[in-house]
């Protein structure tokens, strides 16, 4: 449950209720209006305060009784009562949270609760019989299911710190592999999300790589250390998506086409990072030693295998 109990407590942190409605102002209120001496002279058969209830504790009237301040307070009380009556407790999004936050809070912690059943899908018939397909990779899960939850919206890229193949070589603990098909990219960025670092090679739309709808780019090659986090990138696809198993090179690798599907990182735990959750087209996932590295574009297949047979 550690996953999904921190993924609830970081969307419950995004969230702000009303203000509680000020209950002094309004106790002050009805006692002011009760008949003088009531209190002290109960009607016959009345039930009778409890003992110590006659004398309220030292500074507790003084606090109650603050004459102009009680009728601001009043008021103020009043009004949101009225707005809560009339309308019931609204949420704000605020903090990380996009403008269009609370959906993509509600997509997080759905896919956290699929994620977390196909965590056991294998010892559970029920859970079992909703996953249709599960892939392990080093660095990578691929995990197709019956049902998914609602798109989040498509948002820019955020892929690190711009630099080049040079100084992206001193900060790896890898050494870049850029394909020759087709060739040096047009932005090369570092990021610290994985042990090791990643780097990513984005290409612009040109022929032979058409612009994929959900990063704007021809061609994202992505590379990071597989063997320092075993599932730090995570694939969650529909009914819809065609995942393949292949073998690239001699080593395993996974092809996911078709429909759009869910891609993630894992944050210390196996946290999902809100931030990074986003929607991927037709995508190749392939280990090179110790590394996995992933395509994304929209290419087909045949064309995936070109670009990395071509890596160097």
């Amino acid at each position: 449950m550690r996953d999904l109990e921190q993924t609830l407590l970081q969307i419950g942190r995004e969230l702000e209720w009303p203000e509680t409605p000020d209950l002094a102002a309004s106790v002050t209120a009805t006692l002011r209006a009760a008949p003088a001496g009531e209190a002290e002279h109960p009607a016959p058969g009345a039930e009778r305060p409890a003992p110590g209830a006659e004398h309220p504790p030292p500074g507790a009237e003084r606090r109650l009784r603050e004459p102009e301040a009680d009728k601001v307070d009043g008021r103020r009380a009043g009004e949101r009562r009225r707005r809560l009556r009339a309308g019931g407790p609204r949420l704000v999004l605020r903090g990380l949270l996009p403008p269009r936050g609370l959906r993509r809070a509600l997509v997080l912690a759905l896919v956290s609760l699929l994620v977390l059943s196909g965590a056991v899908f294998a010892a559970v018939p029920g859970v079992r019989d909703a996953v249709l397909e599960f892939i392990g990779l080093q660095g990578a899960t691929v995990e197709q299911r019956e049902e998914l939850p609602p798109a989040p919206p498509i948002e820019p890229l955020d892929l690190g710190t711009r630099t080049t193949l040079e100084d992206a070589a001193e900060r790896l603990a890898f050494d870049p592999l850029v394909p020759a098909d087709p060739g040096d990219p047009d932005g090369v960025y570092v990021s610290d999300r994985a042990p090791g670092g990643e780097l990513s090679l984005a290409y612009r739309p040109r022929e032979g790589l058409p612009r994929a709808r959900t990063t704007g780019l021809g061609l994202l090659v992505t590379e990071i250390r597989g063997d320092l986090v075993p599932d730090l990138f995570g694939k969650l696809a529909g009914p819809d998506a065609s995942i393949e198993e292949l073998t690239v090179g001699g080593e395993p690798a996974a092809w996911i086409e078709g429909a759009e599907h869910f891609f993630f990182y894992r944050g210390p735990g196996g946290r999902i990072l809100e931030n990074e959750l986003r929607l991927a087209q037709n995508v190749l996932l392939m280990q090179r030693g110790p590394m996995l590295i992933r395509l994304e574009g929209a290419f087909d297949r045949d064309r995936a295998l070109e670009i990395a047979s071509s890596l160097r």
